[in-house]
């Protein structure tokens, strides 16, 4: 109707270290719209400046009609990793409910942003990490960081990642899926290098604290809670949901539950195991006058759950059971799956499953060199989580290298650009 293409864009490079990209950043973490004949820029709307916390906007925009003040108006919005959901004006990118630009703590080191937008209403997710043992510092949201971990909420893999988010005309609700996670976020500075990836940093959630989600009822008038529901799994990351024009969100969970829910209430009316990560945003559709709800349950590996192959389709005809529940997702950080004692050889990506490490828990004796060899698609490493221990730098597909543990002891180690892969070497 408006002739406009609307986008959410990613975050900007090296995403922890903001020291050589002063400014604003534009249009990084932003919502833009184009001219979609000609291209030509028309606006944008900035959700964090300087983004040095990995807080893109990947979740898709959504396109509604609302009615503010007694005035009808277009609107759009975006759910963030921040926590926060952004309602603007799609006519102009301009806030539909308030948004004000607020101080926020400064590092001239990473020539930080002097102020972020706030928007006015309520975050989804917890926006302050708590102190932990081992750690000096902790902060909320916007906190800033050098090369002294700092634990803040959310996290860059908190919020509402790629999970879609729709918006119900009925009750005016928008239905956004967030992680609560705590990161700890270190700047280090790595050197750029031609064709390898550069993040200049990197966040990792420490290992054995908890991870949980929110789903969340965000009334678009307001900006605020109409109905939470605290998940005990992770949902920011994988499928959404889907609300239909009878008063029902469908949702799926990483336990393999697939869910109906009052749109209006968010009272939950029925449940059905699919026996596998139901992580795909479900799809409602209507052949021959008969109504039908489709979910295809593969498990998410961000989210740690059950891989499968199923599609699952449903009528008020259905007759098909339940199957078994898979096993549970994690709900605390860190390496899983057992212990293989006495291996030297690590792959990583191996088994088609790019974002791991197998086997991702070994044991061996002081003294032992292990080879870890990226046999995915992408650059990989493995680095310690203490900051300069040992790591094996940035590997291509095929390239691999040695490290030798002397020193017994237990070494947790992430990759880098993907902090939701974990490994353990005990050393004994």
């Amino acid at each position: 109707e408006l002739g406009l293409v609307y986008f959410a864009v990613g975050n900007c490079g090296p995403d922890y270290d903001g020291s050589m990209r002063e400014g604003d950043n534009l249009f990084c973490t932003s919502i833009v719209a184009l001219k979609a004949k000609t291209g030509e820029y028309v606006w944008h709307f900035q959700q964090v400046h300087h983004d040095i916390w990995d807080y893109d906007a990947a979740s898709p925009v959504v396109l509604f009609d609302t009615v503010i003040n007694g005035q009808p108006r277009k609107g759009i919005a975006e759910a963030g990793r921040t926590g926060w959901v952004y309602i603007l004006d799609r006519t102009n990118g301009k806030p539909l409910i308030g948004i004000e630009e607020r101080p926020v703590p400064q590092d001239p080191r990473q020539k930080t942003a002097k102020t972020q937008p706030y928007p006015i209403g309520d975050a989804t997710v917890p926006q302050c990490a708590d102190s932990l043992p081992g750690y000096e510092n902790a902060g909320c949201i916007f906190t800033p960081f050098w090369e002294t971990p700092t634990l803040i909420q959310p996290s860059g893999i908190g919020g509402t990642n790629w999970s879609p988010m729709p918006y119900s005309p009925e009750t005016g609700y928008f239905y956004v899926p967030g992680t609560v996670r705590t990161s700890a976020f270190t700047r280090y500075g790595d050197k750029y290098v031609v064709g390898k990836r550069y993040v200049g940093g990197s966040q990792a959630a420490p290992i054995g604290t908890s991870m949980s989600g929110t789903f969340t009822a965000i009334d678009s008038r307001t900006n605020k809670i109409a109905w939470q529901h605290k998940t005990p799994y992770r949902i920011g990351g994988g499928g959404g949901s889907t609300v239909t024009a009878g008063g029902l969100v469908f949702r799926g969970e990483p336990d393999g539950n697939f869910l109906a829910l009052d749109a209006k209430t968010g009272e939950e009316l029925w449940r059905f195991q699919t026996g596998f990560g139901a992580d795909a945003p479900p799809v409602v559709y209507e052949v021959d006058g008969e109504q039908f709800v489709a979910i295809a349950t593969g498990g998410n590996q961000l989210q740690g759950s059950a891989y499968g192959d199923a599609v699952w389709v449903f009528s008020l005809k259905g007759q098909l059971g339940p199957l078994w529940p898979p096993p549970p997702p994690q709900t605390v950080a860190g390496p899983v799956g057992p212990i293989t004692p006495g291996v030297d050889a690590i792959k990583i990506g191996d088994l088609n499953v790019e974002y791991s490490y197998a086997p991702a828990r070994i044991r061996i004796k002081a003294g032992t060199t292990v080879t870890f060899t990226n046999v995915g698609d992408l650059p990989h490493d493995a680095t310690a989580m203490e900051q300069g221990a040992w790591g094996t730098g940035m590997l291509a597909k095929g390239e691999s290298k040695v490290v030798t543990f002397s020193k017994p002891g237990i070494h947790y180690y992430i990759c880098t650009p993907h902090p939701w892969m974990y490994g353990q070497i005990i050393v004994e």
